[in-house]
Formats: C-alpha cells, sequence, structure tokens
C-alpha cells in the first residue's frame, strides 16, 4: 500500500481518529524530544527509547482520558464515613477496589483500544506502529518472588511499564510535570491517564507547554498529603538514588520530573495502616485545574491550612 505523504493531513485524520474513539487529550512528540535536554537530562533507559521498538521511530502519539472528580473523590470520602452494607475492617480496601476499577482499569483499556485502532490506522497508511499497555507489566518468574525478581536489578527495585507514557505526553505538549510526580495537563490538572503510540510516520510535533502548569512552591499541598511521605524534590539532599539531580529549576517547564516517588513504599501503604486512606491522595488534592468541593475530611483540613498559609513544609 501506497505511504501517504502529507504528514499534516495524516496527524489531523489521526488525531479525529483517537477523538472520535474516546481520547480527550492527544498530542504528537518528535523522537529527537527523547533525547536528553535540560533542564534535567532525563533520557529514557536502555530499551525504553522510541527507535528501541520502532527502527527508524519519527514521533510519538500521545493519548489521554481524564479520571472523572466524583471517580477520584467519592471513594475517598466514602471511606471516612460508616457504611450499613460494608464492614469498617472492609471499607477503605472496598473503596479502593472501586477507585482503581473506574479510575484505572477502564481508562487503561479504552487507551489500549484506542492505540490498536490508531495503530491500524497508521499500518494502512504505509508506516509502522508499536502499542502499548497503559500500566505496568508484572510478569511472573518460576521460583522467584516479585522481590527476589526486582530488587538489586531495577533502579526502582520494583516493576514499571515498558515505556514511559507520563514522559511523552510532558513531550507532546500535553502538560508538565508537577511535585507529585504525575503529569499535570491544563484541561485536567493530574486527573488523567496517559498511553503512547511509536511510529516511524512524519508526524509534525505539537509545541512543548510554554507556561508552567504545576503550582510549585507556592502550594506542594501533593507533598503533604502522602501520609507515607514517599515522593521527594530529585534535588533534596538526603536523595541519593540515580534519579537525583543536584539543582531543579523551579522556572523551568518540567518535561522531566522534578520528583520522585519510592513505588515500593507507595505500594505498602497500608501495612500495618488500617486507617490508611484511598490512594491518590497527592492527585485527589491538587487544585489544578480548579479546587474540588467534595474532598474528603483529611484533604479538607489541607486545603484550609494552605488557605491559611500552613500548609506547606
Amino acid at each position: 500500500m501506497p505511504r501517504i505523504q502529507d504528514g499534516g493531513k495524516l496527524t489531523d485524520e489521526i488525531k479525529e481518529l483517537a477523538m472520535h474513539h474516546g481520547a480527550a487529550l492527544v498530542g504528537v512528540a518528535s523522537v529527537e524530544r527523547f533525547d536528553p535536554r535540560p533542564p534535567l537530562h532525563d533520557a529514557p533507559p536502555r530499551g525504553h527509547h522510541p527507535r528501541d521498538y520502532v527502527a527508524g521511530a519519527r514521533a510519538v502519539i500521545s493519548i489521554a482520558q481524564p479520571i472523572l472528580d466524583p471517580v477520584m473523590d467519592a471513594p475517598a470520602r466514602l471511606g471516612e464515613r460508616e457504611l450499613e452494607m460494608i464492614p469498617e475492617h472492609a471499607r477503605r480496601p472496598y473503596m479502593e477496589v472501586l477507585y482503581n476499577r473506574v479510575g484505572h482499569v477502564v481508562q487503561d483499556y479504552m487507551l489500549e483500544f484506542i492505540g490498536q485502532i490508531i495503530g491500524q490506522r497508521l499500518q494502512q497508511a504505509g508506516y509502522r506502529a508499536m502499542i502499548f499497555p497503559t500500566t505496568g507489566l508484572h510478569p511472573r518468574v518460576e521460583g522467584m518472588s516479585d522481590k527476589e525478581t526486582w530488587e538489586g536489578h531495577s533502579p526502582f527495585n520494583y516493576t514499571f511499564g515498558p515505556f514511559s507514557h507520563r514522559h511523552a505526553a510532558t513531550r507532546a505538549g500535553l502538560g508538565e510535570f508537577g511535585y507529585n510526580n504525575v503529569v499535570l495537563t491544563p484541561e485536567y490538572g493530574p486527573r488523567q491517564r496517559f498511553n503512547s503510540i511509536i511510529t516511524d510516520a512524519p508526524l509534525p510535533a505539537d509545541p512543548l507547554i510554554e507556561e508552567p502548569v504545576c503550582l510549585r512552591d507556592e502550594c506542594r499541598l501533593c507533598l503533604e498529603a502522602c501520609h507515607v511521605h514517599c515522593i521527594a524534590m530529585r534535588d533534596e539532599t538526603q536523595e541519593t538514588d540515580y534519579r537525583s539531580v543536584e539543582h531543579v529549576d523551579r522556572d523551568a517547564i518540567f518535561i522531566d520530573t522534578p520528583a520522585k516517588t519510592d513505588p515500593m513504599v507507595c505500594r505498602r501503604r497500608r501495612e500495618g495502616r488500617p486507617e490508611a486512606p484511598v490512594r491518590g491522595d497527592c492527585i485527589r488534592i491538587c487544585p489544578v485545574p480548579h479546587e474540588r468541593p467534595d474532598l474528603p475530611e483529611r484533604l479538607r483540613r489541607l486545603m484550609e491550612r494552605w488557605h491559611s498559609g500552613g500548609a506547606s513544609p
């Protein structure tokens, strides 16, 4: 099949196709944007660069779907209440499953479906495309636990996804990283899920975000909200792992993350903590693009302290 030569026309068609099938945001990054660049000079680890998946790759398409506000807030709020049908010892785990199902799993499958549709169209147009799962992979290695598989072999001591959809989103101009180590967009703040499609089609890149989306040191609510304190700024002096940097330029647009999350601490947030809130507080409390009226009590108190000038550490 002959290739479509007009990259701009094909880009418009791909974006329209993605939106038609449920994407709320679509952007395109050039592959060159995945090479190390200021302010933090992050580079994909070996085996995770776009060209590792598609030789001659030229563009990465980033797509997103929002997490609906009540899906984010209601499970956490109900997790604080006495409920008629759910015993107290199961209340927060029950709400955690509810949030995960309609705030992660639904979007994960839909974004993978959209990725396949886009990949098919690119292949029909004479180009190659690589699609991905929306979330991380959890392989089972015979005779080894997860800890034995990853500890000492992964920089995170934990499994992760084959491609960073978050970095692709910032490089496609959809948003920037926030202090919570999550991508914030002007439309939805940190409340969305991303996926990516790598292709050798000559798709023109969208412009990068030019104004900060994260409120940064004026806010820091996400760092305050994490009840296990698993998020740290990359230039904090006590942080010494491979993602640390000497200085984070707070005036720059964060196409690389200025913070990092310890996934093992986050994953174990419930151990010995039956009162632990439903996951996602570092996203739930973010006042971008606007504050939410239905936060759980714990986060409402933090928000009140912030408004009174007392929340930031």
